[in-house]
Parts: structure tokens; sequence; C-alpha cells
């Protein structure tokens, strides 16, 4: 008999509706001649008196494959994750690490200066740096 502890189940589960969630992005949100994103990285935004910071979770990905930019009154960030994996693939047991390209599209508030916008990637996570007016 098996015995699954809570936190494994929470996990389980979590991984699931983000797995989910990403599904449906694919299905339901393409934009119109635009390809689904493979993979959807985490984002934490915040807010402080002077600007606003988000925080986007790229583990695995190289500097070069990512790219930041503003469109629309929305900051943009794109990108590849390539195949996490060695070249040999003998048997998988378990396969959660997700490849691929990746967007995020945030709406920006107008009171943004995007002429400032500043971006810093270090030990997998991207922060952009985004100063009120």
């Amino acid at each position: 008999m098996q015995t699954v502890t809570l936190a494994q189940s929470r996990g389980d589960l979590e991984h699931l509706a983000r797995h989910m969630t990403d599904l449906m992005h694919k299905v339901l949100r393409p934009g119109f001649g635009e390809k689904a994103a493979d993979w959807t990285p985490a984002i934490d935004v915040c807010e402080s008196d002077d600007h606003y910071e988000v925080i986007v979770e790229l583990a695995g990905v190289r500097r070069d494959d990512i790219e930041v930019y503003t469109e629309r009154g929305h900051l943009v960030v794109t990108g590849w994750r390539h195949d996490p994996t060695s070249p040999k693939k003998v048997c998988w047991h378990q396969m959660e690490i997700e490849e691929g390209q990746f967007r995020r599209r945030i709406a920006l508030p107008p009171s943004v200066d995007e002429t400032k916008i500043a971006a810093r990637f270090r030990d997998g996570l991207l922060r952009i740096r985004i100063p009120k007016r």
C-alpha cells in the first residue's frame, strides 16, 4: 500500500492546476495569427512608492534567448527554453520540465514611464523594474 502525504498531494494538485491553466491558455487565448506559447513561466508583480517590479521565473533559460519589450501599453516577455535533458533519452520515469517558446504579456498602468524600464537576469530570475512617472 502506498502512503501519500498531504504535501505530495498538494504539490501534485498544484502541478496539475498549472498544467491545466497552460493548456487552457494554449487553446483559448492565442491571438489572431499568433502562435500559442509552449509553456508559461510564473511571474510575480509588486509595487513600491516609485516603481513596479515584475519577476519572471526562467530557470534553465539562457540570457540570449529572452526578449523584453513594450507593445501598446503592455510589457511583453518572450523567449525560448531548450530541452534541459541529455541528448540520450532512454526511458522516462517522470517528465515535468517544460521546454520551448514562452510569452507573457502584462498590462501596464498609465502611470509608468515606459522609456526607463530596466531588466536584469540572475540565478534564473528576470527582474524588470518599471518606474512610475
